[in-house]
């Protein structure tokens, strides 16, 4: 059970998605020398880290090395690196919010595109994503002295592929560390909740070759994050929310039950069962550090198949998207006529507190499809088909949460309810 909501502070802050190729970040300062990082939200990890070009480590007092390291892997990308001890604050006009002595791991090595234009991520999901591995046995081994892994080139560790060090690590004590969300509501700082106000998955470039300051300044590139935000919020929102169930506390795992594109029959999403049930605890997860949606191949291709059915000229504006190469593509804005393609309705498992048992979410057209993106003049399409090797699991990003005020209420009931509400948009 999560823990109570306490009346702790709140704190808005400015986000944008100029950074993260879609994906929302926001700056963070770290130790003594308040050095800021743009780190990308992501409810799809729990993992503090940040490159070693934003954080001056070697002249921050407050530092405290440890003997952990991490590994983490992305469905595109991973990094590796040592974890250190810092303040970590989080800085508005409005006021801040500063954790002490809060774990941060420091991307020694990382594959090209892991953060893309940001510093690093700000994971926002359950301890059990954020493991760590304790290397002190092994520096002992070495004759490392002190018996802590930063800085990282005293351990002798040479460098190598993110994969090849996660082998390496599978030989080395494994444990939980605590997340930055979880200590920082533990320690009574922000109440156990947070929220995302979003517009878009994609950059919008109103104009051609625009910087990134100019591309800062557009509202479609834009949103807000709340920590310890909710309900109180009025003057983000409108409207009911509704209320999904959150199933497990690994990620923000929830129970997707059907999915209908248009006057289409709606289609009973799989459920995990037996031994993929136990691994993956359901069969989709709601993640804000995904500028995409990925579903399960049965979801894709029954979504693809409505579309053909609805409109068969549908099928040639598609076939650019229907393999995906770890980049945004986007096709003439003028082949495009959004208004013209079907709602998608999501259907899940409502919370445990709600009278009905399902309630949905509407993924729009002008939300799966992204104008203005990757350049101007083209159109973005923002659903894919899950990656290879990825389990039958949906991964549901930004086109889904945009235009809505989110709520992520991990202490309510067993592992929390996801809250959504129609936002107020200037």
């Amino acid at each position: 059970m999560m823990g109570k909501d306490s009346r702790a502070k709140t704190l808005r802050m400015p986000i944008t998605n100029v950074y993260a190729r879609g994906g929302f970040s926001v700056t963070v300062s770290f130790g003594s020398e308040t050095d800021t990082a743009e780190l990308v939200l992501d409810t799809g990890s729990s993992t503090l880290v940040v490159t070693q070009a934003a954080y001056e480590t070697k002249i921050d007092q407050e530092l405290k090395p440890t003997t952990y390291a991490q590994c983490i892997q992305y469905g595109m990308g991973g990094w590796y690196g040592p974890v250190v001890k810092t303040g970590v604050d989080m800085i508005t006009h409005n006021g801040s919010m500063l954790l002490d002595n809060t774990n941060v791991s420091v991307a020694t090595v990382y594959s090209e595109g892991s953060f893309a234009d940001a510093d690093g991520i700000l994971g926002l999901a359950f301890h059990e994503l954020n493991d760590g591995h304790n290397l002190q046995e092994y520096l002992v081994e070495k004759q490392v002295n002190p018996e802590v892994t930063f800085p990282w080139q005293n351990t002798g560790i040479e460098k190598q592929s993110v994969s090849d060090f996660r082998k390496f690590l599978r030989s080395q004590p494994k444990e939980d560390l605590k997340p930055y969300f979880t200590k920082l509501e533990e320690q009574g700082v922000s109440a156990n909740k947070f929220s995302f106000v979003t517009r878009r998955s994609s950059i919008h470039h109103a104009a051609p070759k625009l910087t990134k300051e100019e591309l800062k300044k557009d509202p479609l590139n834009q949103g807000m994050f709340i920590l310890g935000g909710g309900e109180e919020d009025t003057d983000l929102y409108e409207g009911e929310f509704t209320r999904i169930k959150v199933i497990d506390d690994v990620y923000y795992n929830v129970r997707l039950l059907q999915v209908k594109v248009g006057n289409c029959e709606p289609f009973d999403a799989p459920l995990l069962k037996g031994k993929k049930l136990e691994r993956h605890h359901s069969n989709a997860f709601v993640d804000t550090g995904a500028s995409l949606m990925v579903l399960d191949n049965v979801v894709y291709n029954y979504i693809i198949d409505c579309f053909e059915k609805i409109n068969p000229t549908f099928k040639e504006i598609l076939e650019p998207f229907l393999t995906f190469e770890y980049k945004e593509e986007g096709i003439p804005l003028e082949k495009l006529n959004v208004e013209e393609w079907p709602d998608i309705e999501f259907i899940f498992e409502a919370s445990e507190d709600c009278q009905e048992k399902e309630v949905s979410l509407i993924c729009r057209s002008d939300d799966y499809w992204q104008v203005n993106a990757p350049q101007h003049g083209q159109a973005s399409f923002k659903i894919i088909s899950q990656l290879e090797g990825w389990p039958d699991q949906s991964i549901l990003g930004l086109p889904l949460l945009s235009d809505y005020y989110v709520i992520f209420a991990r202490f309510e009931n067993e592992f929390g309810d996801i809250k959504v509400a129609k936002a107020k948009i200037d």
